[in-house]
């Protein structure tokens, strides 16, 4: 538990993108999107508004857990396509929420 009462969570969302990958949102994730992005919402306004670019970022930050050093932006970018973005979109979306903490009940 943090010391905020918040208990942290390690969840991700399962998709099948050539195989079956877990985006996940964990500290490394969220270090790449913040050398990427000025600001962490607007890296997560770009799901809701399907930058592709962003997307193509987010889809790299949340997989890189369990890629080799090799994986690249661009290597992310090649698993989505125009008939599997929405997914994608969306899987992110899921992934985001997955990751936040819930509050304990002790805060209750």
């Amino acid at each position: 538990m943090s010391k905020t009462g918040q208990v942290m969570k390690d969840e991700g969302v399962k998709i099948t993108l050539g195989r079956e990958r877990t985006f996940k949102f964990d500290l490394n994730a969220l270090c790449v999107l913040q050398d990427k992005f000025d600001d962490l919402e607007q890296a997560f306004a770009g799901i809701g508004e399907r930058d592709f670019k962003t997307i193509r970022t987010l889809v790299y930050a949340v997989l890189a857990h369990e890629e080799d050093d090799s994986f690249s932006e661009k290597d992310a970018g090649s698993l989505v396509t125009m008939q599997n973005i929405t997914h994608v979109a969306d899987a992110l979306g899921k992934a985001l929420t997955a990751s936040m903490p819930e509050p304990s009940e002790e805060g209750k």
